[in-house]
């Protein structure tokens, strides 16, 4: 693991409170407590991440998790693939290190709004991007498409804007103004449209428990937009010039 690194002042500022009380944290990483805050849709939700997970893929997680969602993931990749995590907070490390000290996996000290070398199969933020700043959340979302390998994607789990009739729908509208402030952008545009290369990649959207939740994948084209204008043009120039004979 690497050395400890100060927190960004948002974390200061809403989340240390959680994430920085250990005793707190033992107790929301019961998996019945994550079922409860995750409205029940837990099982769901890790059931759907696992289907764009390969089982020899070298997965890079960014931010540790409460619950059995990281177990998940390793139980699938750990005999022909790899994880490794990256996250911030000092204590929730520590826990992490303790908790999976009998599992081949790598956790590291990395803010992921700085850009990083590795090249990885499948990236997967999980229940991360709501709690960011919409400048980190853009950050961290464009480095984690820059660190695809051929062929790779990137797999967001997040909260969405719930249904019209889903009765929790205000509650927690109400519920995101009083302790979530970068919630509420979540609910109002896709997630691509925080990425600077959105037009790279291919989106995929997937909608749960209600429309609460959301799992969208992200998988670089073969071509960009601009490189299937340019071949078109030339091809309709090429053709413009043949000749019958």
């Amino acid at each position: 693991m690497s050395a400890k690194k100060l927190l960004p002042s948002y974390m200061n500022v809403l989340f240390n409170k959680i994430y920085g009380n250990p005793m707190l944290c033992d107790i929301l990483d019961d998996a019945r407590v994550v079922r409860l805050t995750d409205f029940f849709a837990t099982d769901k939700l890790v059931k759907s991440l696992l289907r764009d997970v390969p089982k020899s893929a070298h997965v890079l997680q960014i931010g540790l998790t409460f619950g059995k969602q990281i177990d998940a993931v390793y139980s699938k990749v750990q005999k022909q693939g790899k994880l490794d995590i990256f996250d911030i907070s000092d204590v929730q490390i520590d826990l992490a290190a303790k908790k999976y000290a009998h599992h081949n996996m790598t956790i590291s000290n990395h803010d992921a709004a700085k850009s990083w070398d590795e090249k990885y199969d499948v990236i997967i933020c999980y229940n991360l991007l709501h709690e960011l700043p919409l400048k980190t959340r853009s950050n961290i979302m464009d480095n984690i498409l820059d660190s695809l390998a051929t062929g790779g994607k990137a797999v967001f789990v997040d909260i969405a804007e719930p249904e019209t009739w889903n009765p929790l729908k205000y509650p927690l509208k109400w519920f995101n103004k009083l302790y979530r402030p970068f919630a509420e952008s979540m609910w109002q545009q896709p997630l691509e449209n925080f990425c600077s290369k959105k037009d790279e990649f291919r989106w995929n959207h997937t909608y749960m428990h209600g429309h609460m939740f959301q799992k969208t994948v992200a998988t670089r084209k073969i071509l960009s937009n601009e490189d299937v204008l340019k071949l078109t043009k030339l091809f309709n120039n090429d053709s413009g010039k043949t000749k019958t004979l």
